[in-house]
């Protein structure tokens, strides 16, 4: 994380007394204080959370029929159209 921006926003959050401690424990374990280990930890999941949701992976063979389903398109089934139709 970027540790020489200044903080400028506040975030509060209640937790139990057993999840505090827990969390206490992590963070002098990491030789931090509590504030900065939730802080870390929390940015550190939101950018997974956040990549994981903006990057596909595909087994090669999963890559190409997409990309040709892309560049072939098939017409579309009746079905569709009907459905197509109620959204109008």
């Amino acid at each position: 994380m970027h540790n020489q921006t200044i903080a400028m926003e506040r975030i509060n959050l209640r937790a139990s007394a057993q999840a505090k401690q827990v969390i206490e424990q992590a963070a002098q374990l990491m030789g931090t204080n509590l504030s900065a280990f939730m802080l870390n930890q929390s940015y550190e999941a939101a950018l997974r959370i956040i990549n994981q949701h903006q990057v596909w992976l595909l087994a090669n063979a999963d890559r190409d029929a997409l990309l040709d389903a892309l560049d072939n398109p098939q017409e579309p089934t009746q079905a569709l159209r009907d459905l197509m139709a109620l959204s109008k």
